[in-house]
C-alpha cells in the first residue's frame, strides 16, 4: 500500500471540489447539522486512512456514504494501485468506470488502452460503449479478462466467450439465439402477410376494378414499389457493409412512405365506388381496407 509524502500531497491537492461539498459554512449563523465523529474530520484525515487500505475494503467503504462515493474515484484508485505502470491484480478484476468486481470471467479489456494499464471494464459498461465501428466486422473478436476470447452478441450486446472454438455456434448467447428466431419468425409472417396482401390488391385492381382508374392505377404504383421494397430488402440482409446497409434501410423507408398515397387513394376509391354503386364486393373492400 502507498504511503509516502508525495502521494498524500498529491491527493490532498486534487479533489478541491469534493473538500467544497462537505465543508460548505452554515448561513445565518445558525449551529451546523450535527454529524459523526467520523465525518467531522477533515478531508486530508479521510485521504490518509484511505491510502491505508486495501481495493476491497475502499470499495465497501465507498458504498456507506456520499462523501466516499465522490472521494474514491478511478483516478484516486489509479493512483493507490497502479506502481510503475502495472496495475495490480485486485484492480485488474475491477471495472475502471463503475468500479464494480463481477469476476475476471466477467470483465473484458478494453484493447484501446496501454497494455500495462487498468484495462478491465465490466460487461454492463462495456455495451453502453458499443458503436457501430464494433459492428462493421460481423464478429469483432474480444478478449476476456480471464484470458478467454470472444464475440459480441448481435441481439444484446453483451460478451459471449467462445471457449476457443470459431464454428459460429457460440457467437450467440443461447438465449439471444432463442429470442431471435423468434422475433425473425414473427417477423417473417408478418411481412408474408403485407406482401401478400399488397398481391392480392393488385390482383382484384387487375381483374375486378381493371375499369375503375382511380383504383387500377394507385394499386399498381403500389404494387411496384412493393416489388423494389422487397428487392432492396434482399440486398440489406445479404450485405455485411455497415455503411450499404444503412443506406438500403433508409431506401427502405422512403418506399414505404412513398406507398401510403397510392394504397389510401385506392382505400378511399372504393369506400366512394361501393358507397354509390355498389359494385364492390364486402371481401374486396375489406382487403383494401387491410392494406391500407
Amino acid at each position: 500500500m502507498p504511503n509516502n509524502s508525495d502521494y498524500e500531497l498529491s491527493i490532498y491537492s486534487r479533489d478541491s471540489r469534493t473538500r467544497r461539498r462537505y465543508s460548505r459554512p452554515s448561513s445565518g449563523g445558525e449551529p451546523p447539522p450535527p454529524v459523526s465523529d467520523l465525518f467531522s474530520l477533515p478531508l486530508e484525515l479521510h485521504y490518509l486512512i484511505i491510502g491505508h487500505l486495501d481495493l476491497e475494503s475502499l470499495l465497501q467503504l465507498r458504498r456507506t456514504s456520499r462523501l466516499y462515493y465522490y472521494a474514491i474515484t478511478p483516478d484516486l484508485l489509479r493512483q493507490l494501485f497502479v506502481r510503475n505502470g502495472r496495475a495490480s491484480l485486485s484492480l485488474a478484476a475491477c471495472c475502471y468506470e463503475c468500479l464494480c468486481c463481477p469476476g475476471l470471467d466477467r470483465l473484458v479489456i478494453d484493447a484501446t488502452l496501454e497494455p500495462s494499464s487498468w484495462r478491465s471494464v465490466c460487461f454492463r459498461c462495456w455495451s453502453n460503449r458499443i458503436t457501430v465501428d464494433y459492428h462493421i466486422n460481423p464478429w469483432p473478436i474480444i478478449q476476456i479478462a480471464n484470458g478467454d476470447d470472444g464475440y459480441i452478441c448481435h441481439f444484446c450486446n453483451w460478451p459471449v466467450v467462445n471457449n476457443g472454438r470459431d464454428d459460429g455456434v457460440d457467437r450467440l448467447h443461447a438465449s439471444c439465439r432463442s429470442r431471435r428466431r423468434l422475433v425473425l419468425l414473427l417477423w417473417f409472417v408478418m411481412a408474408f402477410l403485407q406482401f401478400g396482401i399488397g398481391v392480392l390488391c393488385a390482383v382484384l385492381a387487375w381483374t375486378r376494378y381493371r375499369e375503375q382508374d382511380k383504383i387500377l392505377i394507385p394499386s399498381s404504383i403500389d404494387f411496384v414499389l412493393a416489388m423494389i421494397s422487397v428487392a432492396v430488402f434482399i440486398f440489406r440482409i445479404c450485405t455485411n457493409n455497415e455503411k450499404k446497409y444503412s443506406r438500403l434501410l433508409f431506401t427502405e423507408l422512403v418506399l414505404t412512405v412513398l406507398r401510403i398515397p397510392p394504397v389510401a387513394y385506392s382505400a378511399r376509391s372504393t369506400v366512394v365506388i361501393r358507397n354509390n354503386a355498389g359494385l364492390i364486393p364486402e371481401v374486396g373492400f375489406g382487403v383494401f381496407l387491410i392494406n391500407l
